[in-house]
Order: C-alpha cells, then structure tokens, then sequence
C-alpha cells in the first residue's frame, strides 16, 4: 500500500517509497500512454508528491508515453514535466490553459531548447510561447528544428531557420504560427523558405496587415489547401479598420505566395467599429484592380473578402470575378464591418454571383437591393438554388422591398429571411439604415413560402 494521506486538500506522501512500491508503479507505468495534466491537477499534489517522482529510479516516469498535454506553467513543477519528457512522444501540448500561451522566461527557454532532442519522435506540437515578440522565437525555433516527422504544429513566432525546416518536411500537414509585431523574424530574401509538402491547412495569426506583407514576400507556399489569417486587433490602430494603402500591396503579396490549388481563404478579425465618419469613409472602399490578384484562385470554395470595403465593386466587374470562381460554396464580400458606404453592386450582382457559382450554400454580401428586369438576362437564364438558406447583406440600402423578396423567392426558394447587422450593445438608440425595408422583406418572404406550401398541397390533393 504507498504511504498516502490527505492534508489540506492535497496528496501527500508520509514517507518515500520503497524499492517494491517501485517496481508495483512501474508495471503500471508502463501500460499509460497518455497523459493530460492542468493545473487543478497539480494543485492537488504537495511538493513531497512532486519530488518522490521526479525520484523514480528508473529513467523515465511513464517509459512509453506517447500523447502529454501539460496545460499549466508554473516553473516549480518543471522538473516533474521533464521526467515525462521521453522519446516515445508522438504529441505534445504545452500552454498554460487550453487557451493561454506560456509567457517568455528562460527556464522556458531552456525546456523548449532541449524538447527537440529529448522527444524526436514528435509528430504534432502544439506550444504557443510568448505573445508575438520575436524574442522567445528562438527556443521554440530550436525544438522545431529537432523534429524530423512532424505533420502538424501550432506555435508563436518561428525565426527564418525553423522556417527553413518546416519547408524541408515533406510529412507536415498543418501549420500555425504567428508574426512578430517586430521586423526582424523576417525570413531574409536571398533565402525564400519554399513550402513544397502539400498543407491541409496553415494558419498565420498577425498583429497587423503590414507584417502579413512582408511575410508573403519571403515565403511561398506552393501546395495548401486552406489559409487562415486572424489578425489581432488588439494591437493595432483602433481609430481605423485598415491601412487603405495597405490593403492592395497585401493582396498582390499573396497572389505571389500561394499557388492556385487553394480551395479556402479566411482572414479572421474581430473589429467592430461603429464610427460613422469612419464607416462612410470612401477611402476604405476598393474596386476590380485590388481583387484582380485572386482570380487565378480558380478552386476556391470558401472565400472570405469581408473584411475591406468592395464598395467600388460593379455589376460587370462582379460578373469577371464570380465567373473566377465557380466551386464557391461560401462567400464573403465586404460585410464584415458596419459599412455605409453606397455600394456598386446591385441586385444584378447577386443574380450573377448565383448564375456561375451552383455550389453555394452561404453568401455575405453588401449590394443596393432593388427591383431588375426578370425577364432579361441574367435572371431569366438563372436557375434557383435550394441549397441556401443563408443571406447576410450587412447594411445594404433597398428600395420595393416587395419586388426584392419576389425575386429573392424566385432565386432562392428556401431562404426563410434575411440577416444584417445591427449597431450592437450600447448603440441601441442609433436607427439601423433600412432596417424597416428589410423587415418588410422578411415579412413578404414568410407569405410567399406559406403560399408555396399552401399551392403544394393543393396540387398533392388532386
């Protein structure tokens, strides 16, 4: 029986334990293979417990371990984790909590330096350490080049020869990492880390646009399927959504970075402005000529443009880019932020972007909702589609609501209403622009599919 006893809430030892109790932990060391560990779990051990472990005569804990999620990082169980660390881990996790990264010390540094050589067999890693800076890059960076089979990882800031590592592995399936908000984790240009291994997935988590740039510039990926590109807004200029001079250098950047196998785009970002003057700013909107660089993304099935103005975007431009892109399944065109600035895209557009693309299920998107002609092209030529039952126009100006919700019936027979925004928590008193007209849309959409149900059974009973 080991020596346990109970004070204050936590397991303790009353004594060490002896070379028998020993030999009866480690048959059943042995048969774990995995482990997750947080820090309500070693709250409840005493420091007698943590040091009667890190005691074991043999030379690891848990001698076949292949999966270890440690989520706590408080440096005074360090020693524990290191007997854990052994060379039959396959996946490893490493962070605070589920959510939080590690912050920067040197002990960690020194951990993460020899997690490489300690556990070679690592395939999927997962440790966010620092919080952009590029000065913890280094110790991640060194793991990282130690691992030989990885195929997925997700980590902070990785400096230019992790990166170089990373392109060589052909096994390497999924990637997430982020950008410093400093310069210098810029891979140099006369050494363009060449991505070759086909990604199911990579992720590039930024603290601004700018530094997304500069990163397209000296990396290119050329087989990923999916791309992710949250920004953190924390730490950028609040006072706008972007840089509008920014934005097209961004683009060509990465037309030149990724090959045209892409199937999804996202770029993820949280601002929520509410900044009329701000918001009706005709600077921000952009045209054909930015978005020109992604029509060479020809397998697109999920696109996410929401996230910049496309106010200057017309019928007969839409037209060029939708045609770009027909296996969309998704799409999201400049609806992600609170926008007033008059759109150039009509009705018509819509009618276009449901004419090429047959696969959709999903559309935000920002147009003037008006009445067109249904007997000309190209609604006449345009056949309904049964799959959406999703349409989120933002703050688009309408005029006949009910002509709007006809042909809406008409295109998309199974959409039940229509989302946009609304001005959010505290700005309830602000008027939502055509907030009344959309409501009347609603409205005549639940008469009009009441009415087909009503017709269907007519038509079954004869």
């Amino acid at each position: 029986m080991f020596p346990i006893l109970f004070s204050s809430h936590k397991q303790t030892l009353g004594r060490p334990l002896s070379t028998g109790e020993w030999n009866i932990f480690a048959q059943y060391a042995r048969r774990i293979h995995s482990l997750a560990i947080d820090n309500c779990n070693l709250d409840e051990i005493s420091k007698h417990v943590v040091a009667a472990l890190v005691s074991t005569p043999s030379s690891a804990l848990l001698p076949n371990l292949r999966k270890l999620f440690w989520l706590d990082d408080r440096e005074c169980f360090f020693p524990l984790l290191r007997t854990l660390l052994v060379p039959t881990i396959t996946t490893i996790r490493l962070g605070a909590d589920s959510s939080k990264p590690w912050a920067y010390s040197f002990p960690k540094s020194a951990l993460l330096g020899s997690l490489g050589a300690r556990c070679p067999s690592i395939r999927e890693l997962g440790c966010v350490y620092g919080h952009y800076s590029g000065i913890c890059a280094g110790a991640i960076s060194e793991a990282v080049r130690c691992c030989h089979e990885l195929v997925y990882l997700e980590t902070g800031v990785l400096n230019a020869q992790a990166l170089d590592h990373l392109a060589s592995l052909l096994s390497l399936k999924s990637l997430h990492f982020q950008l410093s908000y400093d310069d210098d984790d810029t891979p140099p240009t006369n050494s363009i880390p060449m991505f070759t291994s086909k990604l199911d997935e990579l992720s590039i988590t930024a603290t601004s646009y700018t530094s997304l740039t500069r990163c397209f510039r000296n990396v290119r990926f050329l087989s990923c399927r999916s791309v992710m590109l949250p920004i953190n807004s924390h730490l950028m200029d609040t006072d706008e959504p972007y840089d509008p001079l920014a934005i097209p250098d961004l683009i060509v950047a990465f037309s030149e970075c990724f090959s045209p196998v892409m199937e999804q785009l996202h770029v993820e970002t949280d601002f929520d402005y509410n900044e009329e003057s701000i918001l009706d700013d005709h600077r921000f909107a952009f045209g054909f000529d930015v978005i020109a660089p992604l029509l060479q993304f020809s397998r697109l099935t999920k696109l996410d443009l929401g996230w910049f103005c496309t106010s200057d975007v017309d019928d007969k431009a839409f037209k060029n880019m939708v045609q770009s892109w027909p296996q969309l399944d998704e799409f999201r065109f400049g609806s992600g932020c609170r926008w007033l600035v008059p759109p150039s895209l009509t009705f018509t557009g819509l009618v276009h972007l449901i004419h090429h693309c047959r696969h959709l299920h999903r559309i935000d998107m920002r147009f003037a909702a008006c009445s067109i002609d249904v007997d000309s092209e190209p609604f006449s030529t345009t056949l309904p589609n049964h799959k959406i039952a999703r349409l989120f126009v933002g703050f688009s100006p309408i005029v006949d609501p009910m002509a709007v919700a006809c042909q809406l019936r008409a295109l998309l027979p199974c959409l039940p209403y229509v989302t946009r925004h609304t001005w959010g928590t505290g700005y309830d008193d602000r008027e939502v622009p055509f907030d009344e007209e959309w409501n009347k849309v609603d409205e005549y959409l639940q008469v009009l599919t009441k009415d087909a149900v009503v017709r269907r059974g007519i038509g079954s009973g004869l």
